[in-house]
């Protein structure tokens, strides 16, 4: 039997006294959630995870780092 191999993000968001709300969109991609991040379509993020079969990566820093780059970017050109 062949094993499939799940990749995915988990992205947490911090909606204070309401709690947490975990948003996993199996489709969405490294560079769609560091731009989702940048459009601040994701606010108040708790963590992100990278899910990839058994092993789970926390790439928060990383991937807001990212999108904050994008910005910087943007505002250079603008």
């Amino acid at each position: 039997m062949k094993r499939t191999s799940h990749s995915y993000f988990v992205v947490m968001i911090d909606h204070g006294k309401l709690g947490l709300e975990a948003i996993v969109q199996p489709e969405v991609t490294r560079r769609e959630v560091i731009a989702r991040i940048a459009t601040h379509e994701y606010q108040n993020i708790a963590f992100i995870h990278h899910v990839d079969d058994l092993l789970v990566e926390d790439v928060t820093g990383e991937l807001i780092d990212a999108a904050e780059l994008i910005l910087k970017e943007e505002a250079r050109a603008a």
